[in-house]
């Protein structure tokens, strides 16, 4: 099984991976932007077909190799930018949209926690105090090698509640 819960199948090739149908679109298509009803088919082997125009099921995540939107790109630069402090959970930093929302926030000379088991990409360089950025305080980044399930319980009993009067 890959890290990321995939399970590689030898002899499988990547390329050749195709996304099911989504059930509920075969049954009820969906209406399209331009006002005309959606087509959904499925292949011979259950696999969303070419002919398609609508309901292919695919989670609303970044696939390994796939491009970020540009709105999505955006919208988290800007969260980095409006922020005051960056926690990263379970992520290597492996690929370079997550690494480079990293670098913004050291870039901003950011607080930055990181919680994963295993290294992160250019962990030096987030751990660098020579970095030119104003990172003098070792509290301002800091890095735990545990499992996240049997942090955040903890962490989260201590936080007080939101009041939203």
């Amino acid at each position: 099984m890959n890290p990321d819960g995939d399970v590689d199948l030898p002899n499988a090739p990547y390329t050749k991976f195709r996304y099911p149908p989504c059930p509920h679109c075969l049954e009820n298509p969906p209406v399209l932007k331009d006002g005309t009803t959606g087509r959904v088919e499925a292949e011979y082997d259950g696999a969303f077909s070419p002919n398609s125009n609508a309901g292919i099921l695919k989670p609303a995540v970044i696939m390994f190799g796939e491009s970020v939107d540009e709105r999505v790109k955006q919208r988290a630069e800007e969260a980095i930018d409006e922020a005051g402090k960056l926690l990263v959970l379970g992520s290597s930093l492996a690929t370079f949209s997550a690494w480079r929302l990293v670098e913004r926030a050291i870039a901003r000379g950011m607080s930055i926690g990181i919680l994963n088991v295993g290294g992160v990409r250019n962990e030096a360089r987030v751990f660098d105090e020579a970095d030119g950025y104003g990172f003098t305080d070792p509290m301002m980044r800091m890095r735990c090698n545990e499992r996240a399930e049997f942090v955040l319980p903890d962490v989260a009993a201590r936080l007080q509640p939101i009041s939203h009067a």
